[in-house]
């Protein structure tokens, strides 16, 4: 389901799923505030600021409060680019975990497949090998969850 390349020192994530539901609807699973909510956040771990505004140059913050301790982890950004329901482009980066990570940059493709959606997700200038995997791990991980949503057993 991924693959990577090197390219001039940083790393190329890219991530393919085809979701059995209309490209408007996966679109809007992926960039609406109420439905990130109900499908972003890892077991363990529960909603605790998420805003988009999905606009060029508008903000993603995708917040999360672990259950057991209380600490909190985001996601930051801002859109570089938003074609509904076609494609999204925004900046990456992470606030209360993964810190010394620099800025990368997440494009996300919705394509189309006669009622489904094929969904293409690249994130490019990770910096290292496990950064990569986290990121790989996390994002089918995301995905999976996504996809309960979608079907409705969420």
């Amino acid at each position: 389901m991924g693959s990577a390349s090197t390219e001039t020192s940083s790393i190329v994530l890219r991530l393919e799923r085809v979701f059995a539901a209309p490209r408007e609807r996966v679109f809007e699973a992926w960039t609406s505030t109420e439905a990130l909510k109900r499908w972003w956040c890892p077991p363990g771990w529960e909603p605790e600021r998420v805003e988009v505004d999905l606009r060029v140059s508008g903000a993603l913050h995708l917040g999360m409060r672990r259950m057991t301790d209380g600490s909190i982890a985001a996601v930051h950004g801002r859109f570089l680019e938003v074609r509904r329901p076609e494609r999204v482009v925004y900046t990456w980066r992470w606030t209360g975990a993964l810190e010394d990570m620099s800025e990368s940059r997440v494009t996300v493709e919705f394509h189309d497949e006669h009622g489904d959606t094929r969904l293409i997700l690249t994130q490019d200038r990770l910096p290292d090998i496990p950064l990569w995997h986290r990121h790989r791990a996390g994002w089918i991980a995301a995905c999976d969850r996504m996809e309960q949503v979608l079907r409705g057993n969420s």
